[in-house]
């Protein structure tokens, strides 16, 4: 079954509801290789349209509710999509000027489902779906339009941590290929509650949550807006036995003073922690607050999925120091600037390769012939290590390394050492322009309730931590919150823009 805020949906009334949304679909003039958006929270009628889509042949581009008239545009316009289902309202904004508006600057989009309220001029979801369109053909003209496996189904537009989107290219295979390696290592059944709180709009939402769980014909649990206490609630109510989500989710639930209300979440099996670092401290409290859960991280792309995790069995270090191994059918090599395979334990960029990767950028042949190598690895633009077991430890996006004085240095390991700090509840590590060494160290931290931050303080925790003095920061710029994409990471080149705008009006001093 499929249960959201508004009810609880058999699978038997989801088919029936994909057999008449597909027909109402065709009969909007959408088919094969046809271009949908869907922006719509997590809900129900989320799994309705996108089925409804993969059915008729067509590409389902997911969105998160986020997004606006910008980031709508852009991507209506690049994919030539010819429909966008939306709500009416969510979270206090109104969808439907925007939609108006997108609809005006890219001319493709044909058509606007609303879900909720339409107007005049969008159509209304319930409408569109009270009328018998199945009576045109039913299953069986269905059948026809079967797309093959090795079709596009999806699209899914990266979270631009660097400022540009593009479209990485999914197929159907693509996508089951990902889970099954999920279902495989981890045991997963038709007997499943799938937690949902990530947005579905977002590659672990879409693929580690909807479509694994209609994969395994699985229950979903969707939670329409994040609120921990709620969540605790929903898990436990709802016997929820299997989550992937960002960090900020498990922080979230580890440090809620309700998590021993509901008895460290008994029944929640596997929670695998992906889209950012997951900082030790909080694996080791994760352990203790969820004693029945296990907890462990999984990195991936959504040029990817899900590619490398820990399995049950492995050893408590590989689980606090390492982002896992690569998972079933999943090939990684970590290679230098000129493409030299690496030695063990020595940082370069990692490349992937399997049944998981997207088949390429959507209208990018640049990109492709740059990124996807003849011998189909892709280069992630991840700086990692690959150790003598199997185990890759990312290290930071090549982009995201820090020069000072000519010595490569990695954020993740100063923001791991912050987030242990007992005044500190998130760190971001980024590089800021200095006339003599190139770039210096500059941390970006939100403070615990209550506590405070100084650069004297972060530096004597560095110190005591034995840290080397040139990975130490130079700077401490205190924030109430993170610039962040939907899927939950830190938008760096949005703090390294604005430090190097601070230290502009400041006259260029680094300290």
């Amino acid at each position: 079954c499929v249960v959201d805020r508004h009810g609880r949906y058999t699978y038997d009334q989801l088919a029936a509801d994909v057999l008449r949304c597909a027909h109402g679909l065709r009969a909007l003039g959408l088919g094969r290789d046809d271009v949908a958006i869907i922006e719509l929270p997590n809900w129900y009628q989320w799994d309705v349209v996108h089925l409804a889509l993969t059915a008729i042949g067509a590409i389902t581009v997911y969105v998160p509710p986020i997004y606006r008239q910008r980031e709508l545009t852009y991507i209506a316009q690049t994919a030539d999509a010819k429909l966008l289902v939306m709500p009416d309202t969510f979270r206090r904004f109104d969808y439907r000027p925007m939609a108006r508006d997108v609809r005006a600057a890219a001319p493709c989009l044909a058509h606007v489902l609303v879900v909720g309220e339409a107007g005049d001029d969008l159509l209304a979801y319930d409408a569109f779906m009270a009328r018998p369109w199945e009576d045109a053909g039913g299953l069986a003209a269905l059948r026809a339009l079967r797309p093959h496996p090795d079709d596009v189904t999806a699209l899914g537009f990266t979270s631009g941590t660097t400022g540009a989107m593009k479209a990485a290219m999914q197929t159907s295979n693509v996508l089951n290929a990902t889970n099954l390696s999920f279902i495989n290592r981890y045991g997963l059944t038709a007997d499943e509650r799938i937690f949902v709180p990530s947005p579905v709009g977002h590659a672990i939402g879409f693929t580690h949550g909807v479509r694994i769980a209609l994969y395994l014909g699985a229950a979903a649990v969707l939670q329409e807006i994040w609120e921990p206490g709620q969540a605790l609630d929903l898990i436990a109510a709802e016997r929820c036995t299997f989550v992937a989500a960002a960090p900020p989710f498990l922080r979230d639930l580890v440090y809620h003073p309700d998590v021993e209300r509901v008895g460290g979440l008994p029944s929640l099996r596997v929670f695998l922690c992906g889209g950012a670092p997951v900082p030790e401290q909080l694996l080791l409290d994760a352990r203790e607050r969820l004693p029945r859960t296990f907890v462990g991280p999984l990195w991936g792309m959504t040029e990817c999925g899900g590619a490398t995790t820990c399995p049950f069995d492995a050893p408590f270090e590989k689980l606090v120091h390492t982002d896992g191994c690569p998972v079933q059918g999943m090939e990684v090599l970590v290679v230098d600037a000129e493409g030299r395979v690496l030695p063990p334990d020595t940082p370069g960029e990692l490349l992937v390769r399997g049944p998981q990767s997207f088949v390429g950028y959507y209208q990018r042949p640049d990109l492709n012939a740059t990124l996807i190598r003849p011998d189909a690895f892709f280069h992630t633009g991840d700086q990692a290590r690959l150790d003598r077991d199997g185990y890759v430890t990312i290290t930071g996006r090549l982009k995201d390394l820090i020069i000072r004085g000519g010595v490569n240095i990695a954020p993740v390991e100063i923001e791991d050492l912050l987030f242990a700090h007992p005044a500190v509840a998130a760190a971001a590590v980024v590089g800021m322009p200095d006339e003599r060494l190139g770039e210096r160290i500059c941390a970006f931290v939100v403070p615990g309730p209550g506590a405070t931050v100084t650069l004297p303080d972060v530096q004597t925790w560095m110190e005591r931590h034995g840290l080397a003095k040139q990975k130490w920061p130079e700077r401490v710029e205190v924030v109430e919150s993170f610039p962040m994409t939907p899927s939950g990471k830190v938008q760096k080149h949005v703090l390294r823009q604005r430090i190097a705008e601070t230290l502009a009006r400041e006259g260029g001093g680094a300290c």
